[in-house]
């Protein structure tokens, strides 16, 4: 079964757990990763900066991607969010039939 892997970055826990929390409630992904203590280094407005940030590995269907980025994007406190999306598959027939049941399809 294919799927949709959606990344974003936070400084910020409470940003981080409100988005996965509305995103499982309301069934656009059935599980997200909240993953603690990344280490980013990037160039902003010609500087370069170094932050701790969390990662939220997001995973849902095709037809959910757009309705999450909505509900990321409202709920981030980022001026400009990471959003990335890349393709997944699922390899257990019984996994398979768990992330089924728990996303709805627009």
């Amino acid at each position: 079964m294919k799927i949709k892997i959606i990344q974003t970055t936070t400084d910020s826990i409470k940003t981080a757990e409100s988005i996965s929390e509305i995103l499982v409630k309301n069934n656009l992904s059935p599980c997200v990763q909240i993953i603690p203590n990344i280490k980013s280094v990037y160039r902003w407005k010609e500087k370069l900066e170094k932050t701790n940030e969390i990662l939220l590995l997001i995973k849902t269907i095709p037809e959910n991607v757009q309705q999450c980025k909505s509900i990321i994007l409202k709920e981030h406190n980022y001026e400009t969010p990471e959003l990335i999306v890349t393709d997944g598959a699922i390899l257990e027939d019984d996994y398979r039939d768990w992330f089924i049941g728990n996303n709805r399809k627009i």
